[in-house]
């Protein structure tokens, strides 16, 4: 059976010969392992298909052992996420993310992977404040599951926050002084108002910020991110 998938590579391995298996992030089927025949060879004709952050229409035989890719049409390589250290890791950090989750229906498949391509856009052909995407990727990830992290009131009492806001790692959201408990984390105003923003605005309008605001909005999302879904991120590079 013939499948087409357009899908973006998120991670691969070498196999024998010079073959390469890679793992897709479908819009049809999620996340699906898939061979690429020959592909590592200098005059390879799929050779761009089988790195990471390559986008497009993937033609896939199923097989009772492997996946085979027979064609390939790209749509956007995101080549030049590769061109700065900076955007590399954080787009390297948005696929590890995606690799991590599961997908309990189609809408959350969808909504993710339209986030994902929306976002890798931003990151390779637009001027932003480092960190931004991947921070913005992170809210939209716990917004599709559910898991919305701001709130303009506590989420325990329903108060306002009249003092200090801290982050309940146990539920993962957003409780005033009165009910914090010993697993709440006090955050600062900076990082509270970064992710008031990072929020309520789309990709095109990313704000700037100082870069240690992004750093601790980061180690939060990511302590959160493990707390939520039980998946630690590695992330290398970016909490250096």
């Amino acid at each position: 059976m013939s499948l087409n998938l357009k899908a973006i590579v998120i991670k691969g391995n070498n196999a024998k010969e010079k073959d390469k298996n890679i793992l897709l992030f479908s819009l049809e089927k999620g996340k699906i392992w898939v061979t690429l025949k020959g592909v590592r060879g200098d005059k390879a004709k799929m050779k761009y298909a089988k790195e990471p952050f390559c986008f497009g229409e993937y033609i896939v035989e199923e097989g009772k052992v492997n996946n085979v890719v027979t064609g390939m049409d790209i749509i956007e390589d995101f080549n030049e996420i590769a061109k700065d250290v900076d955007k590399y890791f954080e787009g390297n950090a948005m696929l590890e993310i995606v690799q991590s989750l599961d997908f309990e229906g189609e809408r959350e498949r969808y909504e993710v992977f339209m986030s994902l391509i929306n976002g890798l856009k931003i990151l390779a052909f637009h001027k932003t404040t480092r960190l931004s995407v991947l921070l913005k990727f992170m809210l939209n990830i716990f917004e599709i599951y559910g898991m919305r992290l701001y709130s303009e009131k506590c989420s325990c009492c329903g108060g306002d926050f009249h003092d200090n806001i801290y982050i309940n790692h146990q539920v993962g959201e957003l409780v005033c002084s009165s009910c914090k408990t010993f697993q709440s984390e006090l955050i600062g105003k900076g990082e509270f108002n970064l992710i008031r923003l990072l929020s309520n605005l789309p990709y095109e309008k990313l704000p700037n910020f100082p870069e240690e605001v992004g750093e601790k909005t980061l180690k939060l999302l990511v302590k959160n991110f493990y707390n939520r879904f039980d998946k630690n991120l590695k992330m290398v590079g970016i909490l250096n």
